[in-house]
């Protein structure tokens, strides 16, 4: 006999497994200071066009400042975050380790990450990583500074292929 109720052979239906989960990633350096410059932002650039062209995400947007850097992704079916993080970082954080040092500070062990849930939320990070360098006064208009995904134009996924939990 069933004692879960009559429609418990529905509760899996929606769990997030089933489908890719979209995450907005900051990553920065402590203490934060002006440390990666053109070299290491586009050591970042690099793996996150490495993580795209072997399929471990689908990139929505991403920015490298001077102290950290965002990125917009889904995860590909095989991938978590952490086991993505970590190998991204690892070859981010060997590459840049020398430059980093000099500045005496490094990565952070952690990272901020907020899982996207409606495509306003989308949008809005979208936008907020797009005019990070306007408002930080590093460059007149997004396509001008040189570690941004819209520059990338072969990376970026120009139409996104999911919806989200929250319509």
């Amino acid at each position: 006999m069933n004692n879960l109720g009559p429609h418990s052979r529905n509760l899996r239906l929606n769990r997030l497994k089933d489908a890719p989960a979209v995450f907005f990633i900051t990553k920065s350096l402590w203490p934060k200071k002006p440390a990666l410059d053109a070299e290491a932002r586009a050591v970042v650039v690099s793996a996150f066009r490495h993580a795209v062209a072997h399929d471990r995400i689908t990139l929505a947007a991403f920015v490298v400042m001077s102290d950290h850097w965002h990125g917009l992704f889904a995860l590909s079916v095989n991938w978590t975050l952490p086991k993505f993080m970590h190998d991204l970082m690892s070859f981010v954080g060997a590459k840049t380790h020398s430059i980093v040092k000099r500045w005496q500070t490094a990565w952070e062990d952690g990272y901020h990450d907020t899982r996207i849930k409606s495509w306003r939320q989308f949008n809005y990070m979208r936008d907020y990583i797009n005019q990070n360098p306007v408002r930080k006064g590093l460059a007149q208009r997004p396509e001008d500074w040189d570690a941004i995904g819209i520059r990338e134009t072969d990376i970026i996924c120009q139409h996104w292929p999911w919806g989200f939990e929250e319509e």
